[in-house]
């Protein structure tokens, strides 16, 4: 680990000890009123939520069917997913909960994903790309991605973001989420073969989940500038007690700890679903319901320099993810290519 990982590593663990714990939620949430997402009155608005049966997607799916919106979860499991639509529906008493069977590591899934949607649904009021994975091993999707790169970044949030641009740009207040990990404070986007985990290179599923999340930030920041009819943002969820935590760490976790309950992690989400649109700043990165900084790496928490990418490297980085994604059909036919441009 060269110094400026180092240096990363830890001005990140300091960070989140005071920002991304039970104790950071309390501090940042005595600052608003938690209490008025009860209020909330998300009837006839549409949300599809990736990763929606467990964890933060499930706690997310629960509060919006709660508020009355209609809510498309996309899970991988159908046994887990009707399991979790069960629960969900005997909570909220919601009969507008759907859902959508699609891994969204695999292009053809997160494409039929968008169809299946699109044939009920005129309008996508809120998109949440949540669904995701953290590896110890190294594996790939049918089509040869990395699982983590795929279910992250290039089919998870690029694509599916890119196909729902036609549903979203009917909505009178359209968003995109991208939920992140403050784990992108470690790393900058790598050269594409790093970030992709090709063989060849040392496998750290650590180190992949980072770079895909940076990844998201920086796909976040450059889809506002394109769209800025919709709100595109990262957010994450802290140190938040999930089946994902305690499968990537185990025992280890008693680092994090006081990790945050499910709904500390969610509530800051929740929000950035039901808030007025005009409340968003497009391309930021989010926590508690505030903009946080995107890099920490530098002296005294300081932006530095070894986190942040060069606009040629996101270019680059845009340009690498519309071919990969233009590499298989839509189940329909039409190239995903010629779909997203």
């Amino acid at each position: 680990m060269g110094f400026g990982a180092a240096a990363a590593a830890i001005q990140f663990y300091i960070y989140g000890r005071r920002h991304l714990t039970a104790a950071g939620w309390r501090y940042a949430s005595s600052k608003y009123d938690v209490a008025a997402l009860d209020t909330v009155d998300l009837t006839g608005k549409v949300y599809l939520v990736t990763g929606a049966n467990s964890g933060i997607g499930f706690c997310l799916s629960k509060y919006l069917a709660s508020r009355g919106a209609t809510l498309y979860m996309a899970c991988r499991s159908p046994e887990r997913a009707e399991a979790a639509k069960t629960e969900i529906v005997s909570a909220s008493g919601s009969s507008k909960v759907f859902i959508v069977i699609a891994d969204c590591g695999v292009k053809q899934d997160v494409a039929r994903c968008i169809e299946e949607v699109s044939a009920h649904e005129s309008a996508l009021d809120g998109l949440v790309c949540n669904a995701g994975a953290l590896l110890h091993e190294r594996t790939e999707t049918k089509y040869g991605d990395e699982v983590t790169f795929a279910t992250h970044l290039l089919c998870g949030s690029y694509l599916l973001s890119q196909l729902a641009l036609p549903l979203l740009r009917q909505s009178t207040s359209p968003r995109v989420l991208f939920v992140s990990s403050g784990g992108m404070y470690n790393t900058p986007w790598p050269r594409w073969e790093l970030a992709t985990s090709q063989p060849g290179h040392k496998y750290d599923g650590v180190v992949a989940y980072a770079y895909a999340k940076r990844g998201q930030v920086l796909l976040a920041e450059r889809l506002t500038e394109i769209n800025p009819d919709i709100k595109f943002v990262t957010c994450h969820p802290g140190w938040t007690d999930t089946p994902g935590v305690e499968a990537a760490f185990g025992k280890s976790k008693r680092i994090l700890q006081p990790l945050r309950t499910l709904w500390q992690g969610t509530e800051g989400i929740a929000w950035l679903c039901g808030c007025d649109a005009k409340e968003i700043v497009g391309g930021e990165f989010y926590l508690d319901r505030s903009p946080q900084p995107k890099h920490i790496a530098g002296p005294f928490f300081t932006e530095g320099s070894y986190t942040k990418n060069s606009r040629g490297q996101v270019d680059e980085m845009m340009s690498r993810l519309t071919s990969a994604v233009g590499q298989v059909p839509i189940v329909t036919g039409t190239p995903l290519a010629a779909a997203v441009s």
